[in-house]
C-alpha cells in the first residue's frame, strides 16, 4: 500500500472530534496515529505532542497548542520530525537549536538598528580620547558632531549611510563656514572608519571628500587659508575690540598681540607666566603646542609686550573683581597658581573653542544692513581668530622683512622634517623681543607704520 494511504489509514482525529473532546479531572491523550498526540488538560486546554524514540529512548515533543496549531499543522510538524529522526538527528535538539538562531539573528538585527551614527560616534569618541592631546579635544567632537551632523546622521543605521547622506549633513556648514566644513567632513569620515574596521558597514568611506565632490560637493575658494585682517586694519580692530567686556574679548586680544593660536591662549594658566623678570616671558609647554606629523614638538618662550601686560592685568581683574596695576602682576600672577587665565562660564574649564569667534562675528554684526563687514579678509570674507597670524607674517613682510625668520619662530612654525632644521635649536627669543614689541605697538595704535622695501634679491628668490 502506497506510504500516504497508510498515513491516511492512521488519522483518527478530526477537527469536529477535538472540539467535542471535554476535560477531565486529570490529563488524558488522544492519538491520531503515527505518534501524534493531543493532550487534553483539566483546564480545557488542548495541547499536541509527538511521541518520538531518539538513540534509543522514548521522548515526547510539544508541538503548540490547539486551536493556535490546528489539526493540519501538527500532523505537519509531526512528520517533520519523523523525518529527522529517519535521518539520525534529535528534533527537540534541532528545534532548539534553530530556536537559538533565530534569537541571535534577532539580537543582531536589534543590535544593528541600535547601532546608529549618534551611538558609533559615541564609542569611538570614548575609546579615542585617551590617545588625544587635549582633554577638551572630545568635548569639542561631540559639540561639533551634535550642530553639524547629528541633525541628518544621528538616528540612521551605521551601514545605511551614504554619500547622499553626507552631503545633506555637512553642504550648509561646507559653504558658509570652510574651516568648520572640513573639520565636521573629516570628523565623520574618521567614524565611519571606525565602523568599517570592526564589520559594521562595508568599507567604503561615505566621507571622502574627493568623491564628495564629484557627488556635489563644490570646491571651496581659496583652499584651506582662513580669512585673515589686512594688517593695516588690525589697529581699527583693535580698538573696537578694547570696547568689549568679558573674558572671551581679552583672551582675543591676547591672541593678536602673541600672534598664537586659539587653543595655546584659551588654555593658558598663569603657571605658565614669569614676569619677575627685565623681560616677562609666557611658555606655552609642549603638550598644548600645536605639532605637525614627523615634528619634535616643543614647549613654545613668548616675550610680552607692555600691551599684552595691560591684558594679563585686566584679565586679573576681570577673575579678581578689583582693578590690578601692571606692576602689581609679578606678585599677584603667582597666587592664581595653576588657575586658567581665561576661564570659561564654569571657571574651571577654558573658554569654548567658538567663544572667541562669537566674538568677531558679533563685531561683524553691527553694520547696517546690506552693507558688507567691517573686518574682512580682502575677498569680503569675515576674519577669523586664527587669520591673525597670517595678518602678522604678511606685516612682518611689508614692514620688517629682515625678522622674517624671527617671524616664523614667533608663530611656533618648525620644519622638523628638513635636515637642517635638526641641528637648529635656538628659539630666537632675542630677536623675537623687538619684533613682537613693534607688532604689539602697531596693534594697540601706539606706533606708526614704515614700510621696508625687501631687498632686490631676496625679492627675486
Amino acid at each position: 500500500m502506497p506510504r500516504t494511504a497508510t498515513r491516511r489509514a492512521r488519522q483518527n482525529l478530526t477537527v469536529k472530534a477535538i472540539e467535542a473532546l471535554k476535560p477531565r479531572e486529570r490529563p488524558y491523550r488522544i492519538s491520531d496515529g503515527g505518534g501524534l498526540l493531543l493532550e487534553v488538560k483539566p483546564s480545557g486546554a488542548r495541547v499536541w505532542l509527538c511521541r518520538l524514540t531518539v538513540d534509543g529512548r522514548r521522548r515526547d515533543m510539544g508541538l503548540g497548542g490547539y486551536p493556535l496549531v490546528g489539526l493540519a499543522a501538527a500532523r505537519e510538524a509531526a512528520e517533520e520530525a519523523r523525518r529527522l529522526v529517519v535521518k539520525g538527528k534529535d528534533p527537540i535538539a534541532q528545534r532548539e537549536a534553530d530556536a537559538q538562531q533565530r534569537r541571535a539573528e534577532a539580537a543582531a538585527a536589534a543590535a544593528a538598528a541600535a547601532r546608529t551614527f549618534a551611538a558609533v560616534a559615541e564609542e569611538y569618541i570614548t575609546r579615542t580620547a585617551s590617545g588625544w592631546k587635549h582633554g577638551r579635544t572630545a568635548d569639542l567632537w561631540r559639540g561639533s558632531l551634535k550642530a553639524h551632523a547629528m541633525p541628518v546622521l544621528g538616528p540612521m543605521p551605521i551601514d545605511a549611510i551614504d554619500r547622499a547622506a553626507v552631503l545633506r549633513a555637512v553642504d550648509d556648514v561646507w559653504r558658509t563656514r570652510a574651516a568648520t566644513g572640513r573639520k565636521i567632513v573629516r570628523r565623520i569620515g574618521a567614524i565611519l572608519r571606525y565602523a568599517a574596521a570592526h564589520g559594521w558597514r562595508s568599507n567604503d568611506n561615505a566621507a571622502d571628500v574627493k568623491m564628495l565632490r564629484n557627488a556635489g560637493l563644490p570646491v571651496l575658494p581659496g583652499g584651506r587659508k582662513q580669512p585673515a585682517l589686512p594688517w593695516r586694519a588690525v589697529p581699527a580692530f583693535y580698538a573696537a575690540l578694547r570696547g568689549m567686556e568679558g573674558a572671551a574679548p581679552l583672551a582675543l586680544r591676547l591672541l593678536v598681540l602673541t600672534a598664537l593660536r586659539s587653543g595655546e591662549v584659551r588654555g593658558a594658566r598663569w603657571s605658565e607666566f614669569d614676569l619677575s623678570g627685565e623681560m616677562p616671558v609666557w611658555t606655552v609647554a609642549a603638550e598644548r603646542m600645536k605639532g605637525g606629523k614627523g615634528a619634535e614638538v616643543r614647549a613654545h618662550r613668548v616675550p610680552l609686550a607692555p600691551a599684552a601686560l595691560d591684558v594679563l592685568a585686566a584679565a586679573y581683574a576681570f577673575q579678581a573683581g578689583h582693578p590690578a596695576r601692571v606692576e602689581d602682576l609679578p606678585r599677584l600672577a603667582p597666587l592664581l597658581g595653576d588657575a586658567l587665565v581665561f576661564p570659561g562660564g564654569r571657571r574651571v574649564a577654558p573658554l569654548s573653542d567658538m567663544s572667541l569667534s562669537a566674538v568677531m562675528r558679533r563685531m561683524n554684526a553691527t553694520r547696517p544692513e546690506g552693507a558688507p563687514p567691517p573686518w574682512r579678509d580682502p575677498d569680503g570674507r569675515e576674519a577669523v581668530p586664527h587669520g591673525f597670524r597670517s595678518s602678522f607674517r604678511t606685516w612682518t613682510d611689508d614692514t620688517r622683512p629682515g625678522d622674517a625668520e624671527a617671524a616664523e619662530r614667533a608663530l611656533a612654525h618648525h620644519n622638523d622634517t628638513s635636515v637642517s632644521e635638526r641641528y637648529r635649536r635656538s628659539d630666537m627669543f632675542g630677536q623675537r623681543v623687538p619684533l613682537m614689541e613693534a607688532w604689539a605697538a602697531w596693534c594697540s595704535g601706539a606706533a606708526p607704520v614704515e614700510i621696508i622695501p625687501m631687498k632686490r634679491e631676496a625679492a627675486a628668490g
